[in-house]
């Protein structure tokens, strides 16, 4: 069975292009691309990047994306079974026990006296951590204590910086910008299409739980259609690349920011009150 990477690459040689083209026409730099190809899934990104590139790159290679991103799923749960297998070898490693000793003058060579067979049984105990790299007790503990204080400092100031940018995004419903009226078949009270007006990359999340919803490359000309419980956020790599369609209205991006907070419900609402 062939792995993600070889599946990959033979689908992009079929197609007769570079990583360079598929790079360009992706939106998705050339290096993760190479990674990908190579079976190499550790780049510093967090895991809905990772798998969010891995499908479009699937996707743009007529590859059954599905089946990549299970694949992809078994690679993780691989990789987490042989960490494991392999810190237990390494903690088997560091036990440590003393040969017996020959008494010095023992008459029989083979023989051992009583005292070193009672060291032998002694030393078999398992040796606490802190004795094993000759650290003391007091030490240890500091050590640790200092580590998880560590821990949750960092922590904390990761969720304080989210929470700062998360709070200075969100723009009202009011700011959408019109475009000329698109006639839409007639959408439920959450539904939305995203229209690709050039290549573009969207991030979209339900504001309330911060629930990841959609993620991927749109190409020039593609439309998506969603739908949402609520607000949602989204995010995109280029304001004058992507606008939304909600009802029988298209609206444009805000070219001032990065990203924008809508709700598709009030904004169908108030059509239909101006009708």
């Amino acid at each position: 069975m062939h792995s993600i990477g070889e599946r990959l690459e033979e689908a992009r040689k079929r197609k007769g292009i570079t990583v360079r083209e598929a790079s360009e026409a992706t939106k998705i730099r050339g290096e993760y691309l190479n990674n990908f190809e190579a079976n190499s899934f550790k780049m510093n990104l967090p895991d809905i990047y990772v798998r969010g590139f891995l499908r479009s790159y699937a996707n743009y290679l007529k590859v059954n994306s599905d089946k990549v991103i299970t694949d992809y799923n078994a690679h993780l749960i691989g990789e987490g079974k042989s960490s494991r297998r392999d810190a237990r070898e390494f903690l088997g490693r560091l036990e440590l026990q003393e040969q017996p000793l020959v008494a010095e003058g023992a008459q029989n060579p083979g023989s051992v006296e009583d005292r070193a067979i009672e060291s032998t049984s002694e030393t078999s105990e398992s040796i606490p951590i802190w004795e094993r790299f000759n650290i003391e007790q007091g030490v240890a503990i500091k050590i640790g204590i200092v580590a998880g204080l560590a821990l949750i400092l960092i922590i904390a100031v990761i969720w304080g910086f989210l929470t700062f940018m998360e709070s200075s995004d969100p723009a009202p419903d009011t700011n959408l910008t019109e475009t000329p009226a698109v006639i839409a078949p007639e959408a439920n009270a959450a539904a939305f299409t995203l229209i690709a007006n050039d290549d573009v990359r969207v991030e979209i999340k339900q504001v309330e739980g911060n629930i990841p919803l959609f993620f991927a490359v749109l190409p020039a000309g593609q439309e998506k259609e969603l739908s949402a419980s609520g607000s949602v956020r989204i995010h995109y790599s280029d304001a004058n690349a992507l606008s939304i369609r909600i009802g029988s209205k298209t609206y444009k991006m805000q070219t001032d920011r990065s990203s924008i907070r809508i709700t598709p419900a009030n904004i169908l609402k108030q059509q239909k009150a101006g009708n």
